[in-house]
């Protein structure tokens, strides 16, 4: 008996397993009562109706048989209908109580998983940091021969590729609890040409042209745009990672502005997603396997669209996915327009003031 008392402390598992059996051996211990109780109510209710005639056609009163079938109708129907609120309500408490006990070991897991991964993440930083900075003063060595200076840039590059892991990490972790997520509105046109400016170099080097599709006009969504600004990059650098190089490939970004929502897509002239793996791309560290096969993406970490799936859907947008193999993948992201009357008003008083602000230093200055 120790043994299981023992273990019942220390297994969560199995401590949340005696603690659903206990619940649902309680929920059934009440179910019975509650029948019980109302069997006992309508038959002592059955009597009284009962008696109460038997007494009225003692005293020689006359009374309508279809009076006593009504009452027992109601009688019936009453009981009926609370027993079976009682029951529902029941039913979801101890529904409540089970799943929260089912779960609290997978929710603790999970919360040492993320604790442990962005503890992990931070204290990775500081030596990658180091190690950068140290291989970058080494390359400034005019002295170095070909081979140490190559070794060194593809060390750089491989501490760039961990440092983009560990961002993905960490933003991964933090996304898990998206009530941490500041928003307002963001212009998703002006956004998506800075992502655009940002990767042109790489595009180049790939020989991938990239460009954007969007008319000057803003494009507000009400989000967080440093998340919005990752949720872009990690789709762009998706489409030049899995595009073939030097091809005469490209990839746009479009953006389109209607009514009452603003899209994004990413249409890129790649290797395309085969259609089985389409319902596992969102899944952390899944790679297909057509790109396993090309050895396209292998500097990727498998996190990219899983973290676009949290940010989109933490945005109350949607994602659409549209691929073939060998002509390219076009990724749709889809989010509600924000009302920026009041925001473009903000922003207006805001200018103006700063420029009455500006006009009142400059006339104090003559």
């Amino acid at each position: 008996m120790h043994k299981y008392v023992k273990r019942y402390r220390e297994d969560p598992f199995f401590r949340s397993t005696w603690n659903v059996i206990f619940v649902q051996t309680l929920f059934a211990l009440l179910i019975t009562l509650v029948c019980g109780f109302a069997i006992y109510h309508q038959q002592q209710a059955t009597q009284h109706i009962i008696d109460v005639r038997r007494a009225a056609v003692a005293a020689g009163q006359t009374l309508n048989p279809q009076t006593l079938d009504a009452q027992l109708y109601s009688l019936r129907n009453n009981t009926l209908g609370i027993t079976l609120l009682v029951l529902i309500v029941l039913a979801a408490i101890f529904g409540y109580l089970s799943g929260a006990y089912a779960l609290n070991p997978t929710r603790q897991s999970l919360g040492f998983q993320k604790r442990f991964i962005g503890n992990l993440a931070h204290e990775l930083r500081t030596p990658l940091s180091i190690i950068r900075t140290s291989s970058e003063v080494a390359l400034m060595d005019k002295s170095l021969n070909d081979y140490t200076r190559s070794t060194l840039n593809g060390t750089i590059e491989e501490l760039d590729r961990v440092s983009a892991i560990i961002n993905n990490l960490l933003s991964f972790d933090s996304l898990m609890r998206p009530g941490q997520i500041r928003f307002e509105p963001v212009n998703l046109h002006e956004t998506a040409h800075e992502v655009v400016a940002r990767h042109k170099e790489m595009a180049q080097s790939y020989g991938i042209a990239l460009a954007l599709d969007a008319t000057g006009e803003p494009a507000y969504v009400l989000g967080n745009k440093v998340a919005l600004e990752q949720v872009l990059t990690n789709i762009v650098k998706n489409a030049l990672n899995y595009t073939p190089q030097h091809d005469g490939r490209n990839v746009v970004v479009r953006i389109d502005d209607a009514d009452n929502q603003v899209s994004a897509s990413v249409i890129d002239t790649g290797i395309g997603i085969a259609q089985k793996d389409l319902y596992y791309v969102f899944q952390p560290y899944y790679r297909g396997d057509t790109s396993r096969e090309r050895g396209i993406g292998s500097g990727t970490s498998g996190l990219g669209l899983a973290i676009v799936n949290d940010i989109v859907r933490a945005h109350s947008g949607s994602i659409v996915i549209r691929s073939a193999l060998n002509r390219g993948t076009t990724i749709e992201l889809t989010f509600p327009k924000a009302d920026t009357r009041n925001y473009v008003k903000a922003i207006a008083k805001s200018e103006d003031d700063d420029q009455e602000y500006q006009e009142d230093i400059l006339t104090r200055r003559a």
